[in-house]
């Protein structure tokens, strides 16, 4: 068990170091983040995880069924559908889970939420938008 934990924490501090590298989301995707396997099965107990944490942290822009139409949405831009097959700063489980922990960068309203959660949280979150959205790229 301890050692299974110890690897888990060993990946995160990898993620976020290479997360924090990409401080600003570039259309396209990121390819460093893309290399990152997302080290969380999504299991039930994961999407349930992933389910509560999204409701808390993001549903409010993205709405509760994450098509972007939450009660606090910016309107321009909206926040991004996150049940459709685009998406424009990378759709590979470490994109997404950079998007989430570091947010967009400029003077987007996607903020990052690596200090209100775990990486843990957001790897479950990661496995709850799939889903709900497309499958991950091959």
């Amino acid at each position: 068990m301890k050692t299974a934990a110890t690897a888990v924490a060993l990946i995160v501090v990898a993620v976020l170091s290479a997360a924090a590298a990409a401080a600003q989301a570039a259309k396209g995707g990121n390819p460093k983040a893309a290399a990152i396997a997302n080290p969380v099965k999504p299991t039930p107990d994961s999407l349930r995880k992933g389910r509560q944490a999204y409701q808390k942290a993001c549903r409010h822009c993205h709405g509760v069924s994450g098509v972007g139409d939450g009660p606090l949405a910016p309107k321009n831009p909206s926040p991004a559908n996150l049940t459709d097959a685009k998406w424009d700063y990378g759709s590979t489980d470490g994109e997404i889970f950079s998007i989430i922990s570091n947010g967009i960068g400029g003077n987007s309203e996607m903020k990052g939420h690596r200090s209100e959660m775990t990486a843990t949280d957001m790897w479950n979150i990661v496995n709850y938008l799939r889903s709900i959205g497309p499958a991950p790229p091959k």
